[in-house]
């Protein structure tokens, strides 16, 4: 089989991988529509619902990427890269969305679980990663480690002078993460990773 032949994928499986994306895309909109008054979230909630939501989608459709390309293009990392959004988006979610009655403490237990196991799969993603991913993370924690304390310098010199309220940890959780996605496709682009 020649490479060409090789780089070529069936239309139908682009097609049923097109289907999977939209029907979870609608479960999630549906979800999240019937468990939760999104026009009441306090702004800081509804900064960590975009963080999860986000991630989870770049994760699922990294997938159906992966799982699309041909057999000829390696796998690298991203079985780990998409470990790491999934949990990341997962553990975003499951403190607003934790079902009703379910102790707080056994919510946090998996949280605290769940965050173990992406820091597992963060250490693998570095240790298997080549020269130009691990670049590219270095500089986007760079990136986002100027950016925040920047912000946060701004920030606290406003709130000292009562100029600004306090924010809560999970509201400064949700611009950490919007920064640090920021400062990664800002990355990737000026790398040419797509």
């Amino acid at each position: 089989m020649n490479a060409s032949a090789e780089r070529k994928t069936n239309p139908l499986l682009k097609l049923l991988g097109v289907a999977v994306l939209a029907g979870l895309g609608a479960a999630t909109g549906y979800l999240l529509a019937n468990t939760a008054d999104l026009g009441s979230l306090p702004w800081d909630d509804a900064l960590a619902l975009l963080m999860g939501v986000s991630l989870i989608a770049i994760g699922v459709i990294s997938i159906g990427v992966m799982a699309t390309r041909p057999s000829s293009v390696p796998k690298g990392c991203g079985v780990l890269q998409i470990i790491v959004m999934l949990l990341a988006g997962t553990m975003f979610l499951l403190p607003m969305f934790a079902p009703a009655g379910l102790d707080p403490n056994l919510v946090f237990a998996g949280v605290v679980a769940l965050l173990v196991i992406q820091s597992v799969a963060n250490l693998m993603l570095w240790r298997a990663a080549d020269e130009m991913l691990r670049r590219v993370m270095w500089e986007t924690s760079a990136l986002a480690f100027w950016a925040l304390q920047l912000a946060l310098f701004l920030y606290a010199a406003a709130e000292r002078l009562g100029l600004i309220e306090g924010v809560t940890a999970w509201g400064m959780t949700g611009v950490l993460m919007g920064v640090y996605l920021a400062s990664s496709m800002i990355v990737s682009a000026r790398r040419g990773l797509k």
